[in-house]
């Protein structure tokens, strides 16, 4: 459920998947004025309001309660919610840093240098590489005079 209260684009609105939701447990939309004013009071990068998050919470645990037979479970979820709406809104808010500046950033980094192109001769007999280009094809690990490419 949280899942798909954060995934509601754009922020603060309706979305098909949460609007199901809502109709699944019968709660109610919070109505426009409400929704736009609370959407730039909580600046929401994304998700649902969350005011309908904590309504399909209560309602969940109201419909889980009335099959259990436990009416104490809607006092714990409802206290489990507002223990973890913090977050939820942390969740909703968070922004990523700006594209820009990482650009910027690093452009100014050293850019990186390619290696020189070509190929390792290895020993037929070892596989140890060849140290330098000069001189004859001798390894100089086993002493073996043949070298592959």
């Amino acid at each position: 459920m949280f899942d798909v209260a954060l995934l509601v684009e754009p922020p603060g609105m309706v979305n098909d998947a949460w609007g199901r939701l809502l109709a699944e447990y019968n709660v109610q939309r919070v109505d426009g004025a409400t929704r736009n004013a609370r959407r730039a009071q909580l600046n929401l990068a994304r998700g649902a309001l969350p005011e309908e998050v904590g309504a399909v919470v209560h309602a969940i645990a109201e419909k889980f309660a009335h099959e259990v037979g436990d009416q104490r479970l809607i006092q714990a979820a409802l206290a489990t919610w507002q223990q973890i709406e913090a977050t939820y809104l942390k969740q909703a808010t968070w922004r990523p840093k700006s594209m820009f500046a990482f650009a910027i950033a690093s452009a100014k980094a050293p850019a990186w240098q390619r290696p020189p192109g070509g190929f390792v001769a290895r020993c037929n007999e070892c596989g140890g590489p060849r140290l330098n280009v000069e001189g004859d094809l001798r390894c100089d690990f086993c002493g073996s005079g043949t070298l592959k490419t």
